[in-house]
């Protein structure tokens, strides 16, 4: 009986403090990031919070704090962001941790990293110029790809990436991709917000300038750069002009012009920024930067005529013979080549085999290009020699029996070393011949067909026992075949024509 009064008494207890029992009152947490990394001068760091659905944020003051003096202000006067004020870092990176606060909520704490200051001279600056605006989504690929390498700690501390990058027509910026290994923190950094472009043509004094301001910025013991966006080797812009086929949406028939339905590669131009091979040339020549290597994002690069004006602007070129697709480079794969030993040396070869073995092993997509070359550009003027002295301009060959590497009825590139051995009738020569181009291309990779966008598109085979890693357009029958003449490369394998 004892026991039953006790348990009667304490359900009795429970029923008289659960009628008691106030409202629940919730306690609410801040959202917001662990962490925001900011470039060693910048002067303001911003970074958002969200407040719970539950809560009308219009009526809760939200403060943050910092322990640090080189955060100078922190403003909340705007819902949802937090802006921070700071002192240029001249040093070391650091770190301070901001504390939000707010009635009724749990405080939240973020991290602010702000970068150390470059080294005076960096050991590798790779600059990249993506030209033009009709591949930025394939643009924006490229860089998320650069990051995700930049961010498994490639650069260290003393190697530099930077961007040249159109926003539109007339419009364009140069930044910086930082990363903090000490915090794995990662920013773009700013470098020129406002680059006004001529809406005619980019000169090469243009092009110069551009690449100055970035090697300003990223001073270094070695420079690369990657030339991505579209190109037609060594084909003038004024005789594209003249087709009407430097315009992607031409309503008049072109065979510069993609053809509907065909898939999206690096080829055709754009108006305002199309530059000939020898502006290229001549803005690396302007310019303060003696290059290491360019590395062609763009189509049909590799081709003799193209290689022979650029000669003397780098001491190595990557780039394909034919056609590249949109998608471009795997600059994942392919970064961490460009910056072999610390940034101390380039892996050429390792890097252009990145991009065969990409598009050989994990692009998705029936269609697909995996054709590159290494170029060795110091051998380029021998190799003019020994063509020179080997081709017998009055032996008839039948084109068609020569390896071409896109879709036109009336083809413009054929492989360069093949054509050289149709002169095979003094075999002395066309073993320097063939010595010497073995020298000049370093390295060749491809696999056994292409994707052409242009006459006829679709998927051609490639003769691998044939493929040199190079084209020439010497043997052209099409409406560009004077045009052709003109080249530097032409005029030197053949002197005799350079006054007609």
């Amino acid at each position: 009986m004892r026991h039953f009064f006790l348990i009667l008494i304490s359900l009795l207890s429970v029923i008289a403090l659960g009628s008691c029992t106030p409202e629940p009152h919730y306690v609410y947490g801040i959202n917001v990031a662990e962490s925001v990394g900011c470039p060693y001068d910048a002067e303001v760091v911003e970074f958002e919070y969200t407040l719970h659905s539950d809560v009308d944020a219009t009526t809760i003051k939200v403060t943050a704090t910092s322990p640090d003096s080189w955060i100078t202000s922190i403003d909340t006067s705007v819902i949802g962001k937090v802006v921070c004020t700071l002192e240029p870092n001249s040093g070391a990176s650091r770190t301070s941790t901001i504390t939000l606060s707010a009635p009724e909520h749990v405080d939240s704490k973020i991290r602010v990293v702000q970068f150390a200051t470059p080294p005076a001279v960096a050991r590798h600056t790779l600059m990249f110029m993506f030209m033009g605006t009709s591949l930025e989504r394939y643009f924006k690929t490229n860089v998320d790809d650069a990051t995700k390498a930049i961010k498994t700690g490639l650069l260290g501390d003393n190697n530099r990436v930077l961007l040249f990058r159109q926003t539109g027509k007339t419009k364009a910026y140069i930044s910086e991709l930082c990363y903090d290994a000490a915090t794995g923190e990662f920013a773009e950094r700013r470098v020129v917000s406002d680059i006004v472009l001529s809406q005619t043509l980019v000169t090469p004094e243009d092009v110069a300038g551009f690449i100055d301001l970035m090697a300003k910025d990223a001073p270094a013991e070695r420079y690369g750069i990657v030339m991505a966006g579209h190109g037609q080797a060594w084909i003038q812009r004024s005789a594209l002009d003249d087709t009407g086929a430097i315009s992607t949406f031409s309503t008049t028939y072109s065979e510069w012009t993609p053809q509907p339905g065909a898939e999206i590669t690096r080829a055709y131009g754009e108006k305002n920024v199309l530059l000939d091979i020898e502006d290229i040339a001549k803005a690396i020549e302007l310019s303060s930067v003696e290059l290491d290597y360019i590395l062609f994002d763009a189509c049909f690069m590799s081709n003799v005529e193209t290689l022979y004006d650029l000669r003397n602007s780098a001491n190595y070129i990557i780039a394909s013979p034919c056609e590249i697709m949109g998608r471009g480079f795997p600059y994942e794969r392919t970064l961490p080549y460009l910056f072999a030993d610390n940034g101390n040396s380039t892996d050429y070869v390792k890097a252009a085999e990145s991009y065969y073995k990409f598009y050989r092993d994990e692009y998705v997509g029936s269609s697909r290009c995996g054709s590159i070359a290494v170029v060795d550009c110091h051998e380029l003027e021998a190799l003019a020699d020994v063509t020179r002295e080997l081709v017998d301009w009055k032996k008839y060959y039948d084109r068609k029996t020569l390896q071409a590497y896109e879709g036109q009825s009336t083809h413009y590139f054929f492989d360069f070393g093949q054509w050289g051995n149709l002169f095979d009738d003094d075999s002395t020569k066309l073993e320097r011949f063939n010595a010497q181009l073995n020298k000049a291309v370093v390295a060749k990779f491809s696999l056994d067909t292409f994707y052409s966008a242009y006459g006829t598109y679709g998927t051609y085979p490639i003769d691998l026992d044939v493929y040199s890693g190079i084209t020439t357009s010497t043997p052209t029958e099409s409406k560009f075949y004077y045009n052709m003449r003109e080249t530097n490369w032409y005029q030197s394998i053949r002197p005799e024509t350079a006054n007609e």
